[in-house]
């Protein structure tokens, strides 16, 4: 009985701390009720629904919240420490901060990198906690050698060419400090399997059937990655841009040889896309 009361207290008081205060607190927080006319007070503010729906395909602030939540808690699950004790942290493909919001307060540096200029321009001016910085495709990122002791990833990595992410992971692997936790989100086993059993996951992905059929031999059978391209608003000659499915035993044989895995979060994201926990060496 006590605690319950605890718990409703914590909600009903604002955490002005942000994320250096009460994590579950903070969390609730951000949890726009259905009647909600404004956001709560203390919350960073939300972006437009033309770039919000960009990079989530959401276009509600309370959809967008929501999501946002659901990835931190899936995230400080799976992380050795929680996530307000991390000092220096890369938000790599920050988006519009759907995950980088709920970082207000943060008390270490956080740095949110992506290759949008729409996306940058909107995190500079409103999330004044984050550290904005325009990434260009297949380029060294903009940042020093092992400065980081954190990395967050959400579907980045799930959308990138065989190529291209192992680029993107001997980049992180640099810019990681020895001991460095990473949080990298993949389509796994778990998504592969929603897709072939549920339409409405299918036609959210846009591919066509026999590539879905394709990737699952290749995830069962074969190499383990499957990368099906697709024409949408960041392909372009300089970037491939599409569906990506993943193995476990691809990613300890290729991902193992640059980072320790340490865990394997299996629709860790809203039962569907995993989160690879790596450690930096």
């Amino acid at each position: 009985m006590g605690g319950e009361g605890q718990r409703s207290l914590a909600v009903t008081i604002p955490v002005r701390e942000g994320i250096a205060g009460d994590f579950e607190a903070w969390l609730a927080q951000n949890l726009l009720p259905p009647d909600a006319s404004a956001p709560p007070e203390g919350i960073a503010p939300f972006p437009p629904a033309e770039l919000m729906h960009n990079t989530t395909g959401l276009t509600e602030p309370r959809d967008f919240a929501s999501h946002g939540v659901h990835f931190m808690r899936a995230l400080n699950a799976l992380s050795p420490t929680a996530l307000p004790n991390f000092r220096s942290v890369l938000d790599f493909g920050v988006g519009v901060g759907r995950v980088a919001r709920l970082f207000h307060g943060f008390r270490g540096r956080y740095v949110g990198m992506d290759v949008d200029d729409r996306h940058i321009a909107w995190v500079e001016s409103n999330l004044t906690h984050v550290q904005a910085v325009k990434t260009r495709p297949r380029r060294r990122l903009p940042a020093i050698d092992r400065s980081f002791d954190a990395v967050i990833s959400i579907s980045v990595f799930s959308h990138l060419s065989e190529a291209d992410h192992l680029f993107y992971l001997d980049e992180l692997a640099r810019v990681a400090a020895p001991g460095a936790v990473l949080f990298l989100s993949v389509h796994g086993e778990q998504a592969l399997r929603r897709a072939q059993a549920e339409e409405r996951v299918f036609a959210m992905l846009d591919i066509p059937a026999d590539a879905l059929d394709a990737a699952a031999e290749t995830l069962h059978g074969g190499r383990g990655y499957a990368f099906i391209r697709q024409n949408g608003h960041l392909t372009s000659a300089a970037y491939d841009y599409g569906i990506t499915f993943v193995s476990q035993d691809y990613v300890h044989s290729e991902w193992g040889r640059r980072f320790e895995v340490a865990a394997i979060g299996a629709g860790a994201l809203h039962d569907f896309q995993d989160v690879v926990v790596l450690r930096a060496r």
